[in-house]
């Protein structure tokens, strides 16, 4: 937001001052996993009209995925209760596509947009968005989660495959339209990353790999924040923001590689493992990885998961420092398709692949937690027809990490 200039007041209050100085006043101011095996909300823009969609969820074990890449591997399911969903269309209002939005940090020292300053406590800069300049200044705390309009901490932001923003929320299980938007001509969605801002970091197929952030209070708002694509020989990547740790919750952007042939593959050193810093936007390869196309999830605590490979599909654990795999656990009858994407949330991973009709994307719950304690990590389809093709999820790392 605009703040005005307080210039104009000044000798008006040096006025007043001095006649109170005078009188002498004062004021004061369900497939299954053996366990042991390794919000509603509203949006930005008014005259969208939001969608919701009450899916049939079932309890089959998965039998299919998708990928949320270009790749060629096909889903081997039949989901017979899989049926289109349709929804109401918006559109998005006209707007120039590098305008910036400034969410403001309600309880941070400057409407920070999304460029990071170090904490002034004597360490280094982290590279991380959102921080403030000296956390000693009326205790803030360094990258707090804005109030923004469209809460960060009750759902996962989902992608569509023609750019369309939409919201997904796990405890209802039903979808919300944000809004469609166009960002200076790219065409071709690919991959997304929500960061601890509000902002949508939206990669392209065309021109290959370009990334524009997107204001997801209102997503017909884009801006060019001057990504670099094709750094190290990189077009496409899966990513996600993660925090640092669970003490830092500021947080960076990581990847793994798709070398865009073919479709997705798993081998020896086929895949890199990177991060972009999100101030100066240079790509940086941690390690090597044996995915050729991975979507990545991010946790507030610090933690980092792959969602990869063929015959089966996996979820890793990832060391960010190093690109080492932590954990890994095989994940039976969901494979990657042509579009595929996850997120974590609550302690649980979701996975959007293509349904029975690869026109539209179904919902795989993970739970990872065991939260009903039955001993098993069930892999559960819980909307067999989501109202979009889903080609992309981000969840800031302000949602919760946490079994809720």
């Amino acid at each position: 937001m605009t703040l005005n200039s307080p210039g104009s007041q000044r000798l008006a209050l040096a006025v007043l001052s001095l006649l109170v100085a005078a009188c002498g006043d004062s004021t004061e101011g369900s497939g299954s996993i053996s366990a042991g095996s390794s919000g509603g909300s509203s949006t930005g823009n008014p005259t969208t009209p939001t969608t919701t969609v009450d899916p049939t969820a079932t309890t089959d074990v998965v039998t299919g995925g998708s990928g949320s890449q270009t790749g060629s591997a096909t889903d081997s399911s039949t989901d017979p209760t899989a049926a289109t969903s349709t929804s109401t269309s918006t559109s998005a209002s006209t707007t120039d596509p590098t305008a910036t939005t400034g969410n403001v940090q309600t309880d941070t020292s400057s409407a920070n947009t999304g460029s990071t300053s170090a904490a002034d406590t004597g360490t280094a800069d982290t590279g991380s968005t959102g921080g403030t300049t000296d956390t000693t200044t009326n205790g803030v705390e360094p990258c707090a989660c804005p109030d923004i309009e469209v809460p960060l901490d009750d759902g996962i932001f989902v992608l569509s495959d023609d750019a369309e923003m939409w919201k997904f929320f796990p405890e209802t299980k039903q979808f919300e339209m944000l809004g469609a938007f166009n960002c200076g001509g790219m065409n071709g969605t690919f991959s997304m990353a929500v960061d601890r801002l509000g902002f949508a970091w939206v990669m392209f197929n065309n021109p290959q790999g370009d990334i524009w952030k997107v204001d997801v209070t209102n997503v017909a708002k884009c801006m060019d924040p001057g990504y670099n694509q094709g750094q190290l020989g990189v077009n496409y990547f899966g990513m996600a923001f993660v925090s640092n740790s669970e003490s830092d919750q500021c947080d960076k952007l990581y990847g793994n590689t798709f070398n865009g042939i073919g479709g997705f593959g798993e081998g020896p050193n086929l895949g890199d493992f990177l991060t972009v810093d999100p101030d100066t936007l240079i790509l940086s390869k941690i390690a090597k990885t044996k995915f050729n196309g991975a979507e990545l999830t991010g946790t507030g605590d610090g933690r980092t998961f792959m969602f990869g490979g063929v015959n089966p599909s996996k979820l890793v654990e990832v060391d960010k420092a190093n690109g080492q795999f932590i954990d890994e656990i095989p994940l039976p009858n969901l494979p990657l398709t042509n579009a595929f994407a996850f997120s974590f949330f609550a302690g649980d991973f979701y996975m959007f692949t293509e349904s029975a009709n690869p026109s539209v994307s179904k919902v795989t719950q993970f739970d990872y937690d065991d939260s009903d304690m039955n001993g098993k990590q069930d892999l559960t389809t819980i909307v067999a027809a989501a109202p979009i093709r889903i080609v992309g999820a981000g969840v800031s790392t302000c949602a919760p990490f946490a079994p809720q």
